[in-house]
Parts: C-alpha cells; sequence; structure tokens
C-alpha cells in the first residue's frame, strides 16, 4: 500500500521534525483505517509507503537545504531521530526513522498570469512563472512532471474559473490533473470541474496543502490517497509519475476542515496578510 500525499508545503514557519512526525501519525491512522477493524487494533500499521509531494513556492527551497546540510540531516522528533538519505533520483529525498520511511518528491507551485496555480510534480527543473497558462502547462509537460490545477478557495470562480473550464475541454491538455485539498470545507458538494473530470477519466488527487500558519504541519499527511502497488525504493519518483499518468483509480483518505476551522483559517490568513503582505506568487488568497 502506498500512501501519498499530494500537496505538501514546508513553510518557514514549520519545524521539519514535526513535518516528518505528523506524516508518519497520520499515515500510520490511515493505514489503520484502509485496512480495517482488525488492523486499528494492532499495536503496528500495516506495511505501507509514504509519499510527500512537495509543491514549492518561488523561494521555498526545503529539499536544497536539506541537501545542503551534508553531515547535520538529523532532526529529533517525538519518537526518535529522522534521518535524511539521497535516493538514485534528483527528484527524491528519503526521510527514515528506524522501520518508517518517507519518501520526499520535488516539485513547484507556480501562479500563472491568470493568477491560477499550477503544481508541477516530481521535477527539479526551472519552471517560468506568470507565464499564460498554457505556456505554464506546456513549460510542465516538457520537463515529464505531472501537472495539476489544484483546487483554492475562490479560484475557480468567474473568469478564472472560465480558465479552468477551457484547460479541461481541450484535448492538448487532457494529460492535465486536478487537485483537491484539506482546506476545503468538509461540508457541501464538489466543486463542478471535479465531476467532469472524473467522468472523463481524469485523476483528482487530494493534498493537504497546510497553510502558512504555526502548527499547521500536523496536517501533513492527513488528506491524500491510497493505491495498491509496489513503489520501486530505487526510483520512487519516476514510479509515481508513471502511475499518476496511467490511473485514475485512487482511495481517498482522511478528512476535509470543519466550519469552524475553515473560517479560523481563512480570518488568520487575512491577517497574516494585513501585518506582512505577501507576494502574488506565495498567497493563498
Amino acid at each position: 500500500m502506498v500512501l501519498i500525499d499530494a500537496h505538501v508545503h514546508v513553510h518557514d514557519c514549520f519545524d521539519a521534525a514535526r513535518v516528518f512526525d505528523a506524516a508518519a501519525a497520520n499515515f500510520a491512522g490511515a493505514a489503520r483505517a484502509l485496512a480495517g477493524e482488525r488492523a486499528s487494533l494492532s499495536a503496528s500499521p500495516p506495511a505501507y509507503d509514504g509519499v510527500l509531494c512537495l509543491a514549492e513556492c518561488r523561494g521555498e527551497r526545503f529539499l536544497e537545504s536539506v541537501r545542503a546540510r551534508r553531515t547535520t540531516r538529523v532532526w529529533r522528533g517525538r519518537h526518535g531521530f529522522w534521518e535524511a538519505e539521497e535516493s538514485c533520483e534528483p527528484e527524491t529525498l528519503v526521510v527514515r526513522r528506524g522501520a518508517t520511511r518517507l519518501n520526499l518528491i520535488a516539485g513547484r507551485q507556480l501562479v500563472t498570469r491568470e493568477r491560477l496555480e499550477v503544481l508541477a510534480l516530481g521535477t527539479t527543473a526551472p519552471l517560468p512563472e506568470g507565464e499564460s497558462m498554457e505556456t505554464t502547462l506546456a513549460a510542465v509537460r516538457a520537463t515529464g512532471a505531472a501537472a495539476v490545477l489544484p483546487w483554492g478557495v475562490g479560484k475557480w470562480l468567474g473568469a478564472r474559473g472560465a480558465v479552468i473550464a477551457r484547460i479541461l475541454a481541450d484535448p492538448e491538455w487532457r494529460h492535465v490533473l486536478l487537485g483537491d485539498n484539506g482546506n476545503r470545507l468538509a461540508l457541501g458538494p464538489d466543486p463542478a470541474p471535479f465531476a467532469a473530470a472524473r467522468r472523463a477519466g481524469r485523476a483528482v488527487l487530494p493534498g493537504s496543502d497546510p497553510l502558512p500558519l504555526p502548527g499547521e504541519e500536523a496536517r501533513v499527511g492527513a488528506y491524500g490517497f491510497a493505491v495498491d502497488v509496489d513503489l520501486d525504493p530505487l526510483r520512487p519518483a519516476a514510479a509515481l509519475l508513471a502511475l499518476l499518468k496511467s490511473s485514475s483509480a485512487f482511495v481517498v483518505f482522511g478528512r476535509r476542515e470543519p466550519l469552524a476551522r475553515f473560517v479560523g483559517n481563512q480570518l488568520a490568513l487575512k491577517l497574516k496578510s494585513r501585518a506582512r503582505p505577501q507576494s502574488p506568487v506565495t498567497s493563498h488568497q
């Protein structure tokens, strides 16, 4: 079983060890839930591979900073030390605590001219910011990465919603996936593009998308999807990309936000934005 959080940020206000601890705990809980009641009574979760798909905004260089710490790539977590290990791919870094292993897959979060986000999963290649949607998607495709259009609060409405509809209707972009995230309200219907995408056999990838607020690192690994495959331990990024491009049969795990937390987070983001204005590239508004 492979458990994947398809939209992960490691913001400057996060503690890396807490990110890894949270991912391990949330993945373990998901593995038990997916395996059934008998597994939930066991002292240890069923075996799984954990994958965190990073979506680094401009200026975020978490993987790069980890690799720069050549002799001190160790973090003290709640239940032991996490240690980083290189893989055979430049797009992958593995962190391990005992038998628990997390695959960190490189990726970018880009903002287009239309102020829409595009995720490029599975690449370390430089990619353009501020270009049109079509130019951005073409650049992502050229790297071999998976292109994902992630849902965002208010971002798929009006003129921007028309851009999303145009891309989904164009056969040129049939490889483009959609992204759900744990910041969306738990109540209420799915956005209309999700249903259209699923009818067309296009995958909708869930991810936690933790906000740049203290404590949000606890959500990493809490919303994602599971697949029953063997993940190549030597080339996990390549295996993940092949999976995303060939299948839409995923099992979603975790829950999205209840109303009170959703409203509280949006207010906290507004207050943070007023106190220290963000650039259009990194804003979550």
